[in-house]
């Protein structure tokens, strides 16, 4: 599947997807020196300028305004929005300001709410959203993952295959009952029926998020 790939300001740590023909880059705002230091010429970048010293010569721009509702993350998921992208892998969204990588949190539920899947890499770990859906991890993963209700109530949740079980159970978020679960060498899977979730798990695990009605 082609991605949409989006570099942020925040901290870089070096590592980067897979990028593969037809992926499409989008370096937000102070994202494009990352883009340089990988010797990566972005499709697009994007934002305010606020944190970028040099203007692109070498690729598009489009330029935003400093005053305005959507954060440079989102406006870039706009665009690979209006582009036909299904998943979003955003790079250097997290570290520096908290408040930022709040709002790049939130841009996961956008995403998932829209029946998109959307990726945030930290350091050493992965954060999505699901939404009314399911994500499915391979035998071979290894390491801690956690989930977190996204609004109010995340109901139906079920968690299957990990140390930890859970069946048909409603996740609030004024109590943070999904903290610290782990793999333990089976397939394994997270469900909620109704809301959303915010799952994280280690950088070097895949998944798959199987939306309802495709099950």
């Amino acid at each position: 599947m082609r991605k949409c790939i989006i570099i942020g300001a925040g901290t870089f740590y070096g590592r980067l997807p897979e990028i593969s023909d037809g992926d499409y880059i989008i370096a937000a705002d102070g994202g494009y020196k990352y883009c340089k230091r990988c010797g990566i010429v972005p499709d697009l970048v994007m934002g305010d300028f606020d944190s970028l010293e040099e203007k692109p010569e070498d690729c598009p721009i489009e330029r935003l305004p400093v005053e305005k509702d959507d954060t440079d993350t989102l406006a870039a998921i706009r665009s690979g929005l209006k582009e036909k992208f299904e998943e979003f892998h955003i790079i250097a969204g997290t570290g520096g300001r908290l408040d930022h990588t709040i709002a790049n949190m939130q841009c996961l539920t956008f995403l998932s709410n829209k029946g998109k899947t959307g990726f945030l890499y930290d350091e050493k770990s992965i954060i999505t959203a699901i939404t009314d859906s399911t994500i499915v991890f391979p035998e071979d993963a290894e390491g801690t993952l956690s989930i977190f209700a996204a609004g109010d109530t995340a109901k139906g949740v079920t968690e299957r295959g990990l140390k930890y079980s859970l069946d048909n159970a409603d996740i609030t978020n004024d109590f943070p009952i999904g903290v610290s679960n782990s793999f333990k060498g089976a397939g394994s899977s997270i469900s909620v029926r109704n809301g959303t979730l915010y799952v994280v798990f280690p950088i070097s695990v895949k998944c798959r998020i199987v939306f309802e009605g495709q099950k």
